[in-house]
């Protein structure tokens, strides 16, 4: 038998910025989402007073301030880098790994009696690598996994429902809104079947289940059972498309600026591409402002021989933006999409090709070397450089401590 762990960073964007910022220990803090709109992550000390997931900031700025919680802006270059070196200590316990999240990781574990201390093994090596604490659940399926992490905090930081009375005293006490892939709507449409609690959903006849929730319902309702549907994937599922997009700190009504904008999710969206090995054959680019009320948005796509060239696809998206372009509007979003995505491992020369799309190639590859090496954004396009008025705001946010040298922790003895 095959068993399951999921390995969940607890309070994960806020324990990155603990870990440089030890002051913070103890105290309320919330991370923001872009331009300091939404609360994205919460300490446990802000969770007691009452500040909900995703609530806007500036609904709980009185009570922030007047309870003394830090809100930070959000650093997802600072988060990503310390997830992949959490991935990197979980795959030195397992063969195979996989990323359900930023915070959250799947993996196997041999079904020898030591999953337990495994468990608490694993826990302690990442805290001790990285200084993220993570909480294990084990399960004889992955939903079952899911529901052991989601509890393992208030249970010592691991929890295991491999057994079978302890599993059915969980999913006898557990609302089946709480199950995970159960939404609202599906927990009133199994309330009418009389399945309120994980346990009824889960005892339901297939018939039912599958008319109720389709073949996917019925898969977890096995999961629960504790027959295993779903597997390990080994490999990142293939990527079909490339998006960048921001909203705007204020909105901007230039074209200059719109296309500045522009110009740097390109690029950006260029490099995510190149690093998964990927040309893009197509560029899509969207726009938003508010009108009468009500968002509203445009959009115009273009076909181009298949590039992961920046200079290419930043020429192409800034095209596209003119075209979108009205005077006289305030834009208030915009986001760049590559689409037509394929393996550039194996690249095939134009007609008349001149040489330029391997000089570009080869370019790419030492802007990337070196923004590797000196930090993100070492290197830009001067095109992004044209205006920085559209940047979201983001005030509060921390150095990127792991992935810029000029931000690097001092330390004086």
């Amino acid at each position: 038998m095959t068993v399951f762990a999921l390995a969940d960073c607890n309070n994960f964007f806020v324990s990155c910025e603990r870990l440089f910022r030890p002051a913070l220990e103890g105290r309320p803090v919330v991370v923001l989402s872009g331009n300091d709109g939404c609360v994205i992550s919460r300490s446990e000390e802000a969770k007691a007073l009452g500040l909900g997931m995703g609530v806007p900031f500036f609904e709980v700025r009185a009570l922030c301030a007047e309870r003394g919680v830090e809100a930070l802006s959000a650093n997802h270059e600072l988060y990503a880098d310390l997830s992949r070196r959490v991935s990197a200590v979980l795959r030195r316990h397992a063969p195979v790994v996989e990323g359900y999240s930023i915070d959250e990781s799947f993996l196997t574990l041999p079904a020898d009696g030591t999953q337990e201390a495994r468990a608490r093994a694993l826990r302690e090596e990442v805290r001790r690598w990285t200084g993220i604490t993570v909480s294990v659940g084990l399960g004889p399926t992955k939903a079952l996994a899911k529901l052991a992490s989601d509890r393992a905090k208030k249970a010592g930081g691991v929890l295991s429902l491999l057994d079978p009375g302890v599993r059915e005293r969980l999913l006898a006490e557990l609302p089946v809104e709480q199950v995970w892939g159960i939404a609202r709507r599906s927990a009133d449409r199994l309330a009418a079947h009389g399945a309120r609690t994980a346990a009824e959903f889960a005892a339901l006849d297939d018939a039912v289940l599958r008319k109720t929730l389709g073949v996917g319902g019925l898969r977890l309702a096995r999961e629960l059972r504790g027959q295993s549907c779903l597997t390990l994937a080994e490999s990142a599922p293939e990527r079909r498309s490339v998006t960048v997009s921001r909203t705007f700190g204020r909105p901007v009504g230039a074209l200059a600026a719109l296309e500045a904008a522009v110009a740097s999710f390109a690029a950006r969206a260029a490099e995510r591409a190149r690093r998964h090995g990927l040309k893009a054959g197509s560029v899509s680019v969207f726009v938003g402002w508010r009108e009468d009320g009500r968002a509203v948005s445009d959009a115009a796509d273009a076909r181009l021989p298949p590039t992961a060239d920046g200079a290419a696809l930043i020429r192409a998206a800034k095209s596209l933006a003119e075209r979108c372009f009205v005077e006289g509007r305030s834009y208030r979003k915009a986001g760049v999409v590559l689409g037509a995505l394929e393996p550039d491992d194996s690249p095939q020369a134009e007609l008349f090709d001149d040489g330029r799309p391997e000089r570009a190639r080869r370019l790419m590859k030492a802007v990337d070397r070196l923004n590797a090496a000196l930090g993100a954004g070492a290197l830009r396009f001067a095109s992004e450089k044209v205006s920085r008025s559209w940047t979201p705001q983001a005030s509060r946010r921390s150095p990127s401590w792991t992935t810029r040298w000029e931000d690097l922790p001092g330390v004086r003895a």
